[in-house]
């Protein structure tokens, strides 16, 4: 155990001695995650208010004066062009309105993302929607229909989601994904550095020298990377966490391609077994990939070929946790949770909303340590390969 300790110390020492890299991997997450959450929607909301604010103008062709002062009202400045499709087509007005047969024709640019144009559309359909709700009330009077009759009924739609469900909000969704996400950069910093990085430095031929039996050194560097991956993954768990928190407080959000922002507001109603679980379940989940890719780094033959491996790493590991937004599409079945990477994002998906089953969480720790334990003995099998290990 003194030789896996002195490995596992000396590879954080080196890390350690790297300040920009810790701040890069322990101190930036924490402060760029509130600016992620929090200011996209307070630009948003800042721009969508100046738009709504502005007298957009709009081409109009053969309009009912009824419609015009429709227009007026809702701020907008109609315009009379031959050709109102044209017109915004080629950038000349953001929106343009089309009478014809009894139909109004609103013509926009609406492929872009969220512009001006959407806005002065919105506008738009909601002064045409406007007028014609005027219109119905007015011959329902004449006829002495009660303007009632056209909602005999009134629906509303009720949450029954339980309440740390409700507690935990998106942030419960995206604990998960961002976890995996920091525990693997964080971890990949000591995987690459221990392995090809002393390859390129010349220092594991050294090391090997040692009387240090080749399962405690592969341990050492692996825990090492566990180290650093959890680390990282408490950082960014820190900045998410501060950022719900404000998005919260102040109505922050990510926005949608369909303009609308997502409330992040969110806490994490978890007792003491429930953080205890939430924990053990990132360190097997960084003990997993922390084995992978010292052997990932073991195999390549320069500090550049390891990063090249750890790009397509991070593609594969986020596959499985696209899916978890999936998951209210199907019903879940044992097996799910020996299925790795994704076992665990569901592990921790049902911690968050109290849902979790002891077997859920049994089968999930006993596959992702065996997955582990199978990854650190092909990391022990590279380290005894000269072939691999000297190549170069």
């Amino acid at each position: 155990m003194r030789d896996i300790y002195r490995i596992f110390w000396k590879e954080l020492v080196q890390v350690f001695r790297d300040r920009k890299l810790v701040f890069s991997n322990l101190i930036l997450p924490v402060l760029l995650m509130p600016i992620f959450m929090f200011g996209p929607s307070l630009v948003l909301q800042r721009l969508l208010q100046g738009a709504q604010e502005r007298k957009q103008e709009v081409a109009v062709l053969n309009l009912p004066e009824e419609a015009l002062r429709a227009l007026e009202q809702a701020g907008l400045s109609p315009k009379a062009h031959p050709d109102p499709e044209g017109a915004v087509r080629e950038g000349k007005y953001p929106v343009g309105v089309r009478y014809e047969q009894g139909v109004y024709r609103v013509y926009g640019r609406l492929a872009g993302g969220l512009t001006e144009g959407q806005v002065a559309v919105s506008k738009v359909q909601g002064a045409l929607q406007a007028l014609k709700e005027a219109k119905v009330a007015e011959a329902l009077a004449q006829r002495g229909i009660p303007h009632q009759v056209l909602t005999p009924f009134q629906v509303e739609v009720v949450d029954t989601s339980p309440e740390r469900e409700k507690a935990g909000g998106l942030l419960g969704f995206l604990l998960p994904f961002f976890l995996v996400v920091f525990v693997l950069t964080g971890g990949q910093v000591v995987a690459v550095d221990a392995t090809a990085g002393e390859k390129e430095k010349g220092t594991l031929e050294a090391l090997l020298m040692a009387p240090v039996p080749l399962l405690h050194l592969a341990m050492g560097k692996t825990l090492a990377t566990v180290a650093m991956a959890l680390l990282s993954g408490t950082s960014g768990l820190l900045g998410l966490a501060l950022g719900s928190t404000m998005a919260a407080t102040f109505g922050g959000g990510l926005l949608t391609e369909s303009g609308q922002i997502l409330e992040l507001g969110g806490r994490l109603a978890l007792d003491g077994t429930g953080f205890l679980a939430l924990f053990l379940s990132a360190f097997l989940l960084a003990l997993f990939m922390g084995a992978v890719m010292v052997s990932l780094g073991l195999f390549a033959r320069s500090f550049k070929e390891a990063q090249s491996y750890m790009a397509p790493l991070q593609l594969l590991v986020l596959l499985p946790l696209i899916f978890l937004q999936f998951r209210g599409f199907f019903e879940l079945q044992t097996w799910h949770h020996l299925v790795p990477l994704f076992n665990v994002a569901l592990l921790m998906d049902a911690l968050l909303k109290g849902s979790a089953s002891p077997l859920q969480a049994g089968l999930t720790w006993g596959s992702t340590l065996v997955y582990a334990g199978l990854a650190l003995l092909v990391a022990v099998r590279v380290f005894s390969r000269e072939e691999v290990v000297f190549r170069n």
